[in-house]
């Protein structure tokens, strides 16, 4: 009977052994199949309170106003030696103004230049011009301290004020009934007093298409010479003596010859038809 139970224990440790090898080999290819090759380690997840820090808002702090740039205006540096300032026309929407040289005149709009001289800015009685970077300014001959006003004509002394003749005498029909007569002392008084004309009668550039084609006549004082001379509120000076009333240029330069001139015609455009006013200067 021993050696019968003892085979069976054998038997039954075998048997057992080989399931234990089976499964350890099940298990072994499970993990090769299904299992990553490297390990992983736990990690525990740490509750770490969370940190408050005071912020301050940008827009809760006061505003640094940033720097200006400052330009520096150019400094004017000294006269213009040689050069005489004639005639002055400074208003909102033009400058001009009559510079003589070695008994030569030329008139200059602003942006303009006389020897490299460019014309820059004015005040009442000055002109400033500019010239490799430097400023220079020109005073008015025989000017006083500045004043409000922005027109001015510079006149040599000539003794007594030239007063102009009784209205009946200044200002005549032509015998042939076309055009007038016009004495030479009636327009020395305006050439030498350019604000007695801006009294008596306003005038505007007109434009077409950008460019000056004449001047607009806004006003004439009621019974001023203008008047008389035949000239009318909406008329369109468009040239003098042939020459096209085209800048302020030409325009000066007209005021400054008129003494020597003895016969005049006026070219206008009234109600969009043109005309022609004749005058003699005697």
């Amino acid at each position: 009977m021993k050696p019968i139970s003892n085979s069976r224990l054998f038997s039954t440790a075998l048997f057992l052994l080989s399931i234990m090898v089976m499964a350890k080999v099940i298990w072994l290819a499970l993990s090769l199949l299904f299992l990553p090759n490297e390990g992983v380690e736990h990690s525990e997840t740490a509750k770490i309170k969370p940190l408050y820090y005071p912020i301050k808002l940008a827009n809760s702090s006061p505003k640094i106003a940033a720097p200006q740039s400052v330009q520096t205006p150019k400094k004017t540096v000294g006269s213009m030696s040689g050069y005489t300032l004639v005639a002055l026309y400074h208003a909102s929407d033009a400058l001009v103004v009559t510079v003589e040289k070695s008994k030569k005149t030329k008139v200059l709009a602003k942006g303009e230049d006389i020897d490299g001289f460019v014309l820059n800015d004015a005040g009442s009685n000055y002109a400033l011009f500019t010239k490799g970077g430097k400023e220079f300014k020109l005073l008015l001959q025989g000017s006083k301290k500045e004043s409000s006003s922005s027109i001015r004509v510079n006149t040599s002394p000539t003794g007594k004020k030239a007063t102009p003749q009784k209205d009946t005498e200044a200002i005549q029909d032509n015998e042939d009934g076309l055009g007038k007569r016009v004495s030479k002392n009636l327009l020395t008084s305006y050439t030498k007093d350019i604000e007695k004309v801006w009294k008596d009668i306003g005038i505007a550039e007109y434009k077409e298409n950008g460019a000056i084609k004449g001047f607009r006549v806004n006003f004439v004082k009621q019974g001023s010479d203008f008047q008389k001379l035949g000239l009318e509120k909406g008329d369109i000076l468009t040239s003098i003596n042939g020459q096209e009333l085209n800048s302020y240029n030409a325009a000066f330069s007209f005021y400054k010859e008129i003494d020597s001139i003895e016969n005049l015609t006026l070219n206008i455009k009234r109600n969009n038809q043109e005309m022609e006013l004749e005058y003699e200067i005697q």
